[in-house]
């Protein structure tokens, strides 16, 4: 079988990162593996360079802080260095408005990376064109896996009735309140859609006052309904008859797939890692625009179409991120290194 000892640098938080590293860990672990997981800025550095010289590879579960951490324990311990890359760097960069001589000091460090891992193509392509690889560096794309999904805790959902006695639409929105999610389109999109849609925001962040401000109106007339943060699970998702996604950049959102493992769509702007998600077997549930009407008249499509075909094309994409390829890919990239 030749399992390694695996080390994860892990950096604890909510959100699809943090649900991804737990899942990797579980799935190896099911495999005889022996992992262990640290929270790199948590746990004492003499702790942290013992763990790394009794392990054969250091996963840095994120190409920020955990593949710095990482990089310095390889220096320690010449310990081969995997570093998972989750989103599209040069947006990421871009977002962050960062800075000639930070970009200059990440190449430099990307260099001590023997395997990256990334997501999806989309967070391939972008990766490679910030960096270029060395003869003893490899790039791998392993995209997110779906394992099954705790119930979870019961979300309450206001729901009303629709407009002219309509039965109501109901619609969730999960994730982080953040300006790269653009969550305020979400407010915009439900104006364009008929009186009876309504929406559910779970999740948490910076822009949670200025929705609410912005939202009053929707509020009022108990369209909207800001539920606050729950642990991940089905009861996320089940609720609802669509999730909607309007974030700037993807790298494999785990929002979306988990919301199709539910058997609910997840409607979502043409963002590139949407389109390499979508566009084989579900493109009516990508906008054809940018803008919140595109978003609407998505979900209105996808509405009217037979279910039982929305469900074929789901499953398929579903199958495509099951939890055995997942792991499996895992593996061999761990073997090799």
């Amino acid at each position: 079988m030749n399992a390694r000892r695996i080390l994860l640098l892990e950096e604890p938080s909510w959100g699809g990162v943090h649900t991804m590293t737990r899942t990797l860990a579980d799935a190896l672990s099911a495999q005889d593996w022996q992992v262990t997981a640290l929270p790199w800025q948590q746990t004492q550095w003499p702790t942290l360079v013992s763990a790394a010289k009794q392990h054969d590879v250091i996963v840095a579960t994120h190409n920020f802080g955990p593949t710095y951490c990482g990089a310095a324990l390889k220096a320690i311990t010449g310990k081969p260095l995997v570093s998972w890359v989750h989103g599209p760097l040069m947006d990421v960069l871009h977002e962050a408005s960062t800075s000639a001589v930070k970009k200059l000091w990440l190449r430099l460090l990307y260099k001590q990376v023997s395997q990256f891992v990334c997501v999806s193509r989309t967070t391939q392509d972008s990766l490679l064109s910030f960096i270029t690889l060395g003869k003893q560096q490899r790039c791998t794309v392993v995209p997110n896996g779906i394992a099954p999904l705790p119930e979870g805790q019961i979300i309450h959902v206001h729901a009303g009735h629709g407009g002219e006695g309509m039965p109501p639409l109901l619609l969730g929105y999960v994730g982080r309140l953040s300006t790269e999610k653009r969550p305020h389109l979400l407010l915009d999109t439900l104006r364009h859609l008929p009186d009876e849609a309504q929406l559910g925001i779970v999740g948490e962040g910076p822009m949670h006052r200025k929705m609410i401000h912005d939202g009053m109106d929707l509020m009022y007339q108990g369209r909207v309904h800001f539920l606050g943060k729950h642990p991940s699970g089905a009861s996320l998702y089940t609720p609802w008859q669509m999730t909607l996604l309007t974030s700037r950049y993807e790298g494999c959102p785990m929002t979306a797939l988990e919301s199709l493992a539910c058997g609910v769509p997840c409607v979502s702007l043409p963002i590139p890692a949407m389109r390499e998600l979508y566009d084989l077997d579900a493109p009516y549930l990508l906008a054809r625009g940018d803008a919140p009407v595109s978003l609407a008249e998505a979900v209105m499509t996808t509405l009217s179409l037979p279910e039982q075909q929305v469900r074929d094309d789901i499953a398929r994409i579903v199958a495509r991120h099951h939890i055995d390829g997942f792991v499996g890919n895992w593996q061999e990239v761990l073997r090799a290194c």
